[in-house]
């Protein structure tokens, strides 16, 4: 999936994985003239840490707006892989969208 979504979106944004709860710090640490950063919370991410990051996504928007929009995709452990390439662009292609979590089950 990783390789599909890096494929798919380019330059057009910034992935970070949230494996763990490190992912707010990788978050902070993208280039803010990036414009776009995507989070992405894999299945395989403890449930303490999938919550936190998840409560993380709207504050950290606020953060970095208004040069960087921040969003995130909370994916399921069975989810298709064209599915999660197809919310990915939707939330890069949506300009005026930060902050939003879509959850691909």
């Amino acid at each position: 999936m990783r390789a599909a979504l890096a494929a798919a979106l380019g330059t057009r944004s910034a992935l970070v994985f949230g494996d763990d709860r490190d992912a707010v710090a990788a978050v902070r640490t993208v280039p803010r003239e990036s414009g776009m950063i995507l989070l992405v919370i894999d299945a395989r991410v403890a449930a303490l840490d999938r919550a936190m990051l998840l409560a993380a996504v709207t504050p950290l928007a606020v953060e970095l707006a208004p040069h960087t929009r921040l969003a995130a995709l909370d994916v399921a452990a069975d989810a298709n892989c064209d599915a999660v390439v197809a919310a990915a662009d939707y939330l890069v292609s949506a300009h005026s969208t930060t902050g939003q979590v879509l959850e691909v089950r």
